[in-house]
């Protein structure tokens, strides 16, 4: 049995203003374990990224306990924390979030500038990241260049070049069409299954959702439903 990553308990989140409590997640409780491809799904406001900003170390629980490769949130240091984030999370997010006037190749190696990899791995481990996604052929191509689903390949690409333990990807066709979409999906479905990595997704499409093994069902705040599916075969 693969050992658990992630691990929720009684989890909640509120959000404070000038006194006021807003609750957004209320009592979350389950376990992802490395290697699976889980889709958090849920409509608009369902609490859905804010469960993913937990997950990634971008925010904190108000109340619960989160604990990632068997350590409690609340026991790792500020610097373990971001050492953490750098080095075993990747993120892909809805708007690529590349900078514009450099390559392809000067973007995908941005995260190693804050890692301990050595500056002379960098170009080898951001190329291998970047043959990874299909696209070789484009290492010296500005961002601004690129279309929409080359945009993601990059971003996913830059998620990948640490080795991540977790990649969390957040929307990541909500602008792309559905070509795009689906070739991106397609991606990140591959390297669930031929390199082991895994693959947390936030969704409200059905159709990206399949590409997942297990889906967790948000709804206000809460699970709905926990489930195995039978996942899409890639073409």
């Amino acid at each position: 049995m693969k050992p658990v990553l992630i691990e929720v308990s009684n989890l909640q989140k509120s959000y404070f203003s000038e006194g006021v409590e807003t609750p957004i997640l209320h009592d979350l409780t389950f376990s992802i374990t490395e290697g699976e491809f889980v889709a958090i799904m849920g409509p608009s406001g369902s609490g859905k990224s804010t469960l993913l900003h937990i997950l990634g170390f971008l925010d904190r629980h108000t109340t619960g306990e989160y604990r990632f490769k068997g350590k409690s949130i609340d026991d790792y240091s500020k610097d373990e924390v971001a050492r953490v984030r750098n080095e075993m999370m990747g993120f892909v997010f809805q708007a690529f979030n590349l900078l514009p006037r450099i390559s392809v190749l000067e973007n995908v190696k941005l995260p190693l500038l804050y890692s301990r990899v050595a500056e002379r791995e960098w170009n080898r481990r951001a190329e291998e990241a970047i043959r990874a996604v299909g696209l070789a052929h484009r290492f010296q191509f500005d961002a601004v260049r690129l279309s929409g689903g080359e945009k993601q390949r990059v971003a996913i690409a830059r998620a990948l070049v640490n080795s991540p333990s977790v990649i969390f990807a957040d929307e990541p066709t909500g602008n792309l069409d559905s070509r795009s979409g689906v070739a991106v999906m397609d991606i990140l479905q591959a390297l669930n299954e031929e390199r082991g990595h895994t693959i947390i997704l936030i969704t409200h499409e059905a159709y990206m959702a399949e590409h997942a093994e297990r889906v967790i069902h948000i709804l206000d705040g809460r699970i709905d439903k926990d489930e195995k599916v039978m996942k899409r075969i890639r073409k």
